[in-house]
């Protein structure tokens, strides 16, 4: 019998693109900055879109419309030699298509632990700063998903 302590975490991440630019929630940790789209860990008795609109309003300072589910990755660490997760952790992230009003300043109302910011970053520069999904980052900056389930990736 697996214990919660073995199974992976779900993560709701939002997808913010408006104007060229993409919406991310930026992060410091020893001494490294990283970026990922808005979101967070499910809640135990959570739906997704309860804890989309939570996340969101935490990491953005509104909850933000759920859209459609664009691509589903995973991220197991103990598979990767490069990333700096703790040994057995393993998420699976569901992203989301979003949209925030133009004009409406985003804060966080609570960051997450090391989140230094939230931007606005242009997509054609995506590459040009960590950011994570790194497997993906062709595909965010040609708004192109070919598949729903890109597997285990960093």
């Amino acid at each position: 019998m697996t214990t919660t302590q073995n199974m992976p975490r779900i993560s709701i991440r939002a997808i913010i693109i408006q104007n060229g630019q993409i919406l991310l929630s930026k992060y410091k940790d020893n001494n490294q900055i990283w970026h990922v789209a808005p979101g967070g860990g499910v809640e135990n008795g959570e739906t997704l879109e309860e804890a989309f609109a939570r996340e969101t309003y935490e990491e953005c300072g509104l909850s933000l419309p759920f859209g459609e589910v664009t691509f589903i990755r995973e991220i197991i660490a103990d598979r990767h030699k490069t990333i700096n997760l703790k040994k057995g952790f393993h998420q699976i992230e569901i992203y989301v298509m979003s949209s925030a009003p133009a004009g409406k300043k985003l804060s966080p109302t609570k960051p997450d632990n090391n989140q230094i910011d939230l931007i606005w970053h242009p997509l054609s520069e995506l590459n040009q700063i960590l950011f994570f999904p790194t497997g993906l980052t062709n595909q965010f900056i040609n708004q192109s998903w070919e598949k729903i389930y890109y597997g285990d990736m960093v």
